[in-house]
């Protein structure tokens, strides 16, 4: 009886650590700059843990697990080398963000290139980017709590909920300090376990890593010669590979934590440690993934792969495998929810109203009330739609058709007009209607790529076709 309760007695003791940290760690800031990204003194390793916190998410964990099962090599360079190489990117991108390191988000970065109209649209795209987001890790909450510990449906949700609570709660009271802090505990979490389970999954395949080897060179999915095997499924991959590919830009979440470094500098260290401690995480999971497989015989459906692992780990371990499924889950949700809130306030509100109205106080006011709005929103969609893969290309659809493009070419000199964005922004999106109505839905491929290229072209037409004001171009 008691192994039976002692995942829930693990899983109940960390909920309530993540809550006293996140409350300990509260205070109630001053001015909205420091709700928004701090004091700008944080330790480099403070910043790598916690974009390391946002950028692994529960929903991803999920996610690589089963689709380096069930896609194989594929999916494994996929996730472990073009992952990294755009996080190395997007390091190399930091040179460039001098300007704009006294933004608080992206959207205002937008605002001071283009004008208040691509500030504005920038700040809707991004939230609704961020509630797919928050959704999907809250799904993979549901998910954690529903395999790994013993409980009917109504009581996984009730326990999900509570979650969700949790992290809702710190949000709205700590700010971004309160979510660091416990984006630490988070890191430290997860990355405590998945190797552990990954040595779990390989003692129990029973075989040498020489054998291991041998086995999967003995399945197609596992072949170099599947690389070279393309029809619309492949292409599809293709397609997410180039999404992945693109530095993050349009993630609100992560930009937020661009601004919190200190200088330009402090940034690209922080995203070249990033990239190199990704290519080991990331590692790690996709080797829970082949051990599976390898232990399973590859007989296993890719959904019943964690039903697997639960099966073959003791209950201690049961319930530490839940807490880091919680834990990558919940650091995602807030980073997200806090980046989205500042958003809200800064972004969306402010811009609307009278100068004179605006001091901080009525914007950290409106700012936690988003942060509450928008979670408890997520938490309820959550319930209504559980494709993790779907929400995934959902949240590139939103952001890289109409922010990448113009986000990207500012940071690398380019100062437009508001014309000139409007109409990239304008030709992304409706790139992206038309690919889905008549292109993804005969082939199935996706066309987010594509349309974000739409975007930047059309954006480069605009400026050199139309007469441009004095000062408009290339600063670099």
């Amino acid at each position: 009886m008691i192994c039976l309760h002692l995942p829930f007695v693990i899983v109940g003791a960390f909920l309530v650590l993540t809550l006293v940290v996140g409350i300990a760690f509260s205070r109630q800031d001053t001015t909205f700059r420091e709700y928004a990204v701090g004091h700008k003194q944080f330790a480099t390793a403070t910043l790598v843990a916690t974009v390391l916190a946002t950028y692994y998410s529960g929903g991803g964990l999920i996610r690589n697990v089963q689709y380096s099962y069930k896609s194989g090599l594929y999916w494994i360079i996929l996730a472990l080398f073009i992952n990294s190489f755009s996080r190395w990117i997007l390091s190399r991108l930091m040179v460039c963000m001098r300007p704009f390191m006294h933004n608080l988000s992206i959207a205002e970065t937008m605002g001071n290139v283009y004008g208040r109209y691509p500030r504005m649209i920038t700040a809707l795209v991004a939230v609704g980017r961020s509630i797919v987001c928050i959704t999907m890790q809250i799904i993979a909450m549901v998910h954690a709590v529903s395999i790994c510990v013993a409980l009917d449906g109504f009581s996984a949700r009730m326990v999900t909920i509570c979650a969700a609570l949790i992290l809702i709660s710190y949000s709205v009271f700590g700010g971004i300090r309160a979510v660091t802090i416990t984006d630490i505990l988070q890191f430290i979490t997860f990355t405590l376990i998945i190797p552990f389970l990954a040595w779990l999954m390989f003692r129990q395949t029973g075989k040498s890593m020489v054998d291991i080897v041998a086995f999967l060179g003995t399945q197609e999915r596992f072949q170099l010669s599947s690389l070279c095997h393309f029809d619309t499924k492949r292409l599809d991959m293709v397609a997410m590979a180039l999404c992945v590919l693109v530095p993050d830009l349009g993630a609100p979440e992560i930009m937020q934590r661009v601004y919190m470094a200190a200088d330009p500098h402090q940034a690209k260290t922080t995203f070249l440690y990033v990239s190199l401690f990704s290519f080991l995480i990331t590692g790690f999971i996709l080797l829970i993934g082949l051990f599976i497989f390898v232990g399973g015989g590859g007989a296993l459906q890719s959904t019943d792969v964690w039903y697997y692992v639960t099966t073959h780990v003791p209950p201690l371990f049961k319930g530490a495998f839940c807490i880091s499924l919680l834990a990558m889950a919940m650091s995602t949700a807030d980073s997200c929810l806090n980046a989205c809130a500042v958003i809200v306030s800064h972004d969306i509100w402010a811009p609307l109203q009278k100068p004179q109205t605006m001091d901080d106080l009525r914007k950290l006011k409106i700012a936690r009330w988003a942060t509450l709005i928008i979670g408890l929103s997520s938490m309820f969609l959550a319930f209504y739609c559980q494709d993790l893969f779907a929400l995934l290309m959902l949240g590139f659809a939103f952001s890289l058709p109409v922010i990448t493009a113009p986000a990207l070419l500012a940071i690398l000199g380019f100062r437009g007009t508001s014309r000139t964005a409007l109409i990239g922004m304008a030709t992304g999106a409706m790139a992206m209607v038309v690919w889905n109505k008549w292109v993804q839905a005969k082939t199935g491929i996706d066309g987010t790529f594509v349309c974000m290229l739409a975007n930047g072209l059309a954006m480069m037409a605009a400026h050199y076709l139309f007469k441009q004001p004095e000062g408009a171009g290339w600063s670099r």
